[in-house]
C-alpha cells in the first residue's frame, strides 16, 4: 500500500510540473507542490472513508494523521479523529487530538468552540466552560458564540449569563435567540444580582 502512495505521489509530482520549454519558477514549483498536497489530502481522505464505513476506526485514525501531517493548520482532520476515539471511548486520545487541534491553531475561535461544544454535549459544562470563553475571546460569532451563553445557564449562573446575552444584543439588535434569553432571564429571580 505505502509503495503505491508514494507512486502516486511521484506521478502526481510529475504531471504537475511545467512542461521541459517552461522555465520552472518558485511560484510554479510551489503551485505543483500545492497540488501534490491536496492530492494527497484527498487520497487519504477516501481511505479514511474505506476504513470508516468498514468499522476499522483505528485504521481510519491512522489515515487522518496523515492528513493532519499534510494541512496541520485545518481543524476538521483533528476534530474527526478525535470523534472517532471519543465515539469508541478512548477519550484521553480524543482529548489529545482536540489539543494538538488549538495547539495548531492557537488564534482559530473555531477549535475552542469544537473542543467546548464536546464538552457541552456530553454535559460536562463545567469542563466546556473555559473552551467556549476562550472562543468568544477569540471572536467567535453567533450562533456558535450563544453556546457560551447556555452553558452559563446551565451552570446556574443566571447573572453571568443575563450579563452575556446583553452584550451579545448589544452587539446585534436583531439576535432573536439573545432577545428571548434576556426576556426569560429577567422573568427567574435568580437572574437578578441581589441589591446592597
Amino acid at each position: 500500500m505505502r509503495c503505491m502512495i508514494w507512486m502516486l505521489v511521484l506521478l502526481c509530482c510529475m504531471t504537475s510540473l511545467p512542461a521541459k520549454d517552461v522555465p520552472l519558477t518558485p511560484d510554479s514549483a510551489h503551485a505543483s507542490t500545492g497540488e501534490a498536497v491536496n492530492f494527497l489530502i484527498h487520497l487519504n481522505e477516501v481511505v479514511v472513508d474505506k476504513y470508516f464505513h468498514n468499522g476499522d476506526w483505528e485504521k481510519a485514525v491512522a489515515a487522518i494523521d496523515r492528513v493532519i501531517a499534510l494541512q496541520p493548520q485545518g481543524l476538521e482532520a483533528y476534530a474527526n479523529a478525535a470523534w472517532l476515539l471519543w465515539s469508541t471511548g478512548k477519550d484521553a486520545r480524543a482529548m489529545d487530538y482536540y489539543q494538538r487541534m488549538v495547539d495548531a491553531n492557537p488564534k482559530n475561535p473555531e477549535g475552542y468552540f469544537i473542543v467546548g461544544s464536546m464538552f457541552f454535549g456530553r454535559r460536562r459544562y463545567a469542563d466546556a466552560l473555559p473552551w467556549l470563553e476562550k472562543a468568544e475571546g477569540l471572536g467567535i460569532t453567533s450562533p456558535h458564540r450563544h453556546l457560551l451563553g447556555h452553558t452559563l445557564l446551565k451552570l446556574g449562573r443566571h447573572a453571568d449569563a443575563l450579563a452575556f446575552w446583553q452584550r451579545v444584543l448589544a452587539a446585534d439588535a436583531k439576535d432573536d435567540v439573545a432577545r428571548r434569553q434576556i426576556d426569560e432571564l429577567k422573568k427567574k429571580p435568580s437572574a437578578v444580582p441581589a441589591a446592597k
